[in-house]
C-alpha cells in the first residue's frame, strides 16, 4: 500500500499558496526584517484581543521569558510560577531563566488540564506564588470559571498559553481574554504557522507601558536565520509532497548533514537559549503569518470535521471536556498500551504520529531534574504519558487519509 505522509508534523499547516508567498519573500529580501506587515498582523489580532496590547516575538518561549524576566524584577518579590506537568520542557525553561521557579500541577484523571484539588492543595502550600500559566492541551480549555475563583482574593498573574488553543473560546469569548497576559505560537505545528513566530498579549494598560520600554530595546534575529529558514520550509515542502517517492531519503539527508531549523534545537534541549529566540518577529515572517490568519476558521473547521471522522470510526478521544467552550483539536488524543510500538508499525504505511506528550516534560525523558521536575511529582501526567499518542487533523490530512488511518489503526 502506497500512501503519501500522513502526519501532525512536518510543516502541517502550509498549503501551495502559502510556499509561492515563501518564494516571493526571498525573491524580495529588502522587506525581509522591517516592514509594514508587523502593524496588519497588529490590527488582525485585535479582532481577538480587543483590549490588548500586541508584541511580537520569533518564538512563543522567547516571549515567555523576556516578559517573565520583566515581570518577576519590575512587578513582584515572588518567584513561584504554576504550571502543569504533561507540557512542554520549553515553558519549564523559560521560567528558570527569566529568574523564576516552576510549581507543577497535577492533571486530573481522564483530563488533559489541571487537577482543580491538587491546584487547590498548591495554592494552600505557597503563598508566594507570582503567576500561573493556563495550558489548554490540544486546544481543550481549562474550566476558566473554576480557576478565576480559586485565584479571585489572590495576586497570581494569570497567563493564558494559547500554543494549542487560538481561536478557541470559553463561554463565547475567545481564549486569551481571561487573564492580564495571554501567549501565542505561531510554530509550524501550532493552529497557525510563521515557520517562527511567538506573540504576547498584555490585557492591562498600565501593565503595558511599562513593558514597552523593556521590549523596544530588543533586536531582530539575523537576516541569514531568516532566509536558511524560509529555505529550509520549501525543501520540507517538497519533501512532504513527494515522502512517497524521494522525500522520506531528501530528510535522511537533511538529518546526516545537519541542514536542518529545527523548532526545538540541540541547544534549547541542553537548557540553553537560542540567539533568534529572544528577538523581535521579522517582517517575512509577519508576512506569513497573515496570510496563515486569514485560514484561521478553514483550519479550524476542517480540524472539526477531521475529529468527528475518528469518532464516528469509533476512535474516542482521551479525556472528559466541558460543554460550554467551542475548541478545535490541534492533535487527536488516544492511549493504548505501548504507543512506540502502534507508531513504529504505521511508518511502513508512510504515517508518522505524534507523540505528545511522551514525558511529564517532552521531549525529554531524562534529566527533568534540571527543571525542577522529579518522577512521581505528577502521576496522572506521567502515566497518561507512557499511554498517548495522537493522529493528525491539519489541513494537509483529508477525509480519506482519516477513514484509513483508523482502518489501519484497528487492524493494527
Amino acid at each position: 500500500m502506497k500512501i503519501n505522509l500522513i502526519s501532525p508534523d512536518f510543516f502541517p499547516n502550509f498549503e501551495k499558496d502559502d510556499y509561492q508567498l515563501i518564494k516571493k519573500i526571498i525573491k524580495n529580501p529588502k522587506e525581509l526584517i522591517e516592514g509594514r506587515e508587523i502593524e496588519i498582523l497588529e490590527y488582525e489580532l485585535k479582532k481577538f484581543f480587543p483590549k490588548g496590547e500586541i508584541f511580537f516575538f520569533t518564538t512563543e518561549r522567547g516571549a515567555l521569558e523576556f516578559f517573565l524576566k520583566f515581570y518577576l524584577s519590575y512587578y513582584t518579590k515572588n518567584k513561584k510560577v504554576i504550571t502543569q506537568a504533561f507540557t512542554c520542557f520549553v515553558v519549564s525553561k523559560a521560567i528558570i531563566k527569566a529568574g523564576g521557579i516552576p510549581l507543577y500541577v497535577d492533571i486530573a484523571p481522564n483530563y488533559l488540564n489541571f487537577d482543580k484539588k491538587e491546584l487547590e492543595k498548591v495554592l494552600k502550600e505557597n503563598l508566594d506564588i507570582s503567576a500561573i500559566i493556563l495550558q489548554n492541551t490540544f486546544g481543550v480549555p481549562n474550566n476558566i470559571n473554576q480557576i478565576l475563583d480559586l485565584l479571585y482574593d489572590k495576586n497570581i498573574l494569570i497567563i493564558e498559553n494559547l500554543a494549542h488553543s487560538f481561536g478557541g473560546k470559553f463561554e463565547n469569548q475567545y481564549l486569551g481574554n481571561f487573564g492580564k497576559v495571554a501567549l501565542i505560537s505561531f510554530g509550524r505545528s501550532k493552529v497557525i504557522s510563521s515557520i517562527f513566530g511567538g506573540v504576547l498579549v498584555i490585557n492591562d494598560k498600565n501593565l503595558a507601558e511599562e513593558f514597552r520600554s523593556f521590549y523596544e530595546k530588543l533586536d531582530y534575529p539575523k537576516k541569514n536565520f531568516i532566509l536558511r529558514t524560509l529555505i529550509y520550509s520549501l525543501i520540507m515542502g517538497k519533501a512532504r509532497e513527494n515522502f512517497s517517492s524521494y522525500g522520506k531519503y531528501l530528510l535522511a539527508l537533511i538529518r546526516k548533514l545537519n541542514l536542518g531549523v529545527l523548532e526545538i534545537s540541540k541547544k534549547e534541549r541542553i537548557g540553553e537559549t537560542e540567539d533568534y529566540s529572544i528577538k523581535k518577529m521579522p517582517n517575512a515572517f509577519a508576512k506569513i503569518a497573515i496570510h496563515q490568519l486569514k485560514k484561521i476558521f478553514k483550519f479550524n473547521d476542517h480540524r472539526e470535521k477531521i475529529s468527528k471522522t475518528y469518532i464516528k470510526e469509533g476512535l474516542i478521544p482521551y479525556g472528559e471536556n466541558y460543554r460550554n467552550a467551542d475548541y478545535y483539536y490541534l492533535r487527536f488524543p488516544l492511549t493504548t498500551l505501548k504507543p512506540p510500538k502502534l507508531i513504529e508499525k504505521l511508518k511502513k504505511y508512510n504515517i508518522y504520529l505524534g507523540n505528545w506528550y511522551n514525558s511529564p516534560l517532552a521531549p525529554l525523558t531524562k534529566r527533568l531534574d534540571r527543571y525542577g521536575y522529579y518522577y512521581g511529582m505528577c502521576p496522572n501526567a506521567e502515566n497518561l504519558s507512557l499511554t498517548i499518542y495522537n493522529l493528525p487533523t491539519n489541513i494537509l490530512t483529508t477525509i480519506e487519509d482519516a477513514h484509513l488511518l483508523t482502518e489501519l489503526i484497528k487492524k493494527i
